[in-house]
């Protein structure tokens, strides 16, 4: 990323506080502050100061860390850092769409305020209103003038020059070619995927584009494809049908693995990523009848035209094929905002077939009774919602938590779900939660432990502990029964 800014900047997690301060110095996007009371004018009028400046090209500040980044207090008033406060204290010198991102962590046994600036939109900002506060005992101070535009220099914050002009025009040129060029990307691998997917089905497909590319990318060899997709599925969820006999190949520019036609990924060395998931693949077919059975669905589901699909799978393999991607563009170093686009896709469209959006029904011991249509609505023509890709843009940096890898899954997800004329996700919550028991009897546990694994809330009852529960109950009754 340019002006030596980290490829995961914009993440204010308690990860990014321990690199920024482990670097034991000041940068000229990074700042140090000991103190910064936000109760006082002369504090705010400071920040604002050095925001101003951190504008042109995004920067750093912590609060509570002296030169070398040692601890040196706990920050005063640290509900005062909380971002709509902050945000509004900053609004008063600085007018226009800015951005502000803040985190407040414990480290080394001290509390430190953690603030990333965004760069600005326009390139930088004019201070609106002059920054004037008292000094006790030395009388008005002013930290900038209404009017004046604020660069880094080094590690101070100074008015700007003729060489900062210049770099915020060529900032300004470079992030308009590549936000035209991530759309263009992500449809490019999205329509060059069919071809590799088998001769039927339907598929969900997700394209990963980030802004910035790793300034040495890492060429991802085969071996190096499948360490990546182990160690992610050890630590972040359960992944089906990935395995050491997982077909690896390299192709210019990156790692494609396949598995069984049931999955499909190209890893491209600088973060640029595609995933396939196959939602329902025919696996046999009677050659007298034309009837037609699908993989985890009964076999009497449709009519030989309908493709039955799970709603809870829908929604599960679209947060699994976020989740994988978004970690491989950090993995390799990618930075800035990421564009992920998903659509519906299949290899072999017809134009008579229809698509179905079923949901399991499960009885109160949660074992399946039968299959439904999701809506009124919810049987259109294949047509209808396949290639309609549904795109988002977000901060790669903040795919680092796992509460906004849900978040934007989840309005993925709802656009998905619309186009079978349904309101929202069941699975996936807009608070950035999954609910553990939102998925059908047979994903249940799965979806429980990768909800364990992310670190979101459960219930200290796992499905199959209920399950356990529930079955020692019945047979107490019906000893209670036999006895009587």
């Amino acid at each position: 990323m340019a002006n030596g800014l980290p490829t995961w900047a914009g993440s204010v997690d308690a990860e990014a506080l321990a690199q920024l301060l482990a670097l034991g110095g000041e940068r000229d996007w990074l700042d140090y502050k000991r103190q910064c009371d936000l109760s006082e004018k002369r504090g705010v009028v400071e920040i604002v100061k050095d925001m101003g400046a951190m504008m042109v090209a995004g920067g750093y500040l912590i609060i509570g860390a002296d030169d070398q980044g040692q601890p040196s207090g706990e920050p005063e008033h640290l509900d005062l850092f909380d971002p709509a406060k902050l945000h509004a204290k900053v609004a008063k010198y600085i007018s226009g769409p800015f951005e502000l991102r803040v985190g407040i962590h414990q480290h080394q046994g001290q509390s430190f305020a953690l603030i990333y600036v965004a760069p600005h939109p326009d390139g930088f900002c004019v201070f609106t209103t002059s920054g004037n506060y008292t000094e006790p005992g030395k009388g008005q101070r002013q930290a900038f003038k209404a009017g004046e535009v604020y660069a880094r220099h080094g590690t101070s914050s100074q008015p700007w020059n003729q060489h900062d002009i210049a770099a915020i025009k060529q900032r300004l040129a470079a992030d308009a070619d590549r936000g035209r060029d991530q759309a263009i990307e992500a449809l490019e691998l999205l329509s060059n995927l069919p071809p590799q997917l088998g001769d039927s089905g339907l598929w969900l497909a997700v394209a990963v584009v980030p802004q910035y590319q790793p300034l040495q990318p890492i060429r991802i060899s085969p071996d190096a494809a499948q360490a990546f997709v182990r160690d992610w599925s050890i630590a972040s969820a359960p992944i089906d049908h990935f395995g050491g006999g997982t077909p690896t190949y390299r192709q210019p520019g990156g790692v494609v693995l396949a598995a069984q036609a049931f999955w499909h990924l190209t890893l491209g060395d600088a973060g640029t990523a595609v995933g396939a998931r196959c939602l329902a693949y025919e696996v046999a077919a009677n050659p007298v009848s034309q009837d037609r059975r699908w993989r985890g669905l009964p076999a009497n589901i449709g009519d030989g035209v309908t493709t039955p699909i799970r709603r809870d799978e829908l929604e599960y393999q679209l947060e699994i094929l976020v989740d994988l991607l978004t970690a491989h563009a950090l993995n390799v170093g990618a930075g800035g905002r990421v564009v992920i686009t998903a659509e519906l896709v299949t290899p072999r469209p017809s134009p008579e077939q229809r698509v179905a959006l079923l949901n399991e029904l499960v009885d109160d011991a949660r074992e399946p009774t039968g299959w439904h249509v999701a809506g009124p609505r919810a049987v259109p023509a294949l047509s209808s919602v396949t290639e309609r890709p549904m795109t988002t843009s977000v901060a790669l940096a903040d795919m680092r938590d796992a509460r906004a890898r849900l978040q934007t899954t989840y309005h993925l997800a709802a656009e998905l779900l619309a186009l079978f004329a349904i309101d929202e996700p069941t699975l996936l919550k807009a608070d950035g939660t999954l609910d553990p028991y939102g998925a059908a009897v047979d994903r249940q546990q799965i979806v429980y432990q990768h909800a364990n694994h992310l670190g979101l809330p459960v219930s200290a009852v796992s499905p199959a502990d209920r399950r356990q529960r529930y079955e020692a109950m019945m047979t107490a009754a019906r000893e209670e029964l036999r006895q009587r």
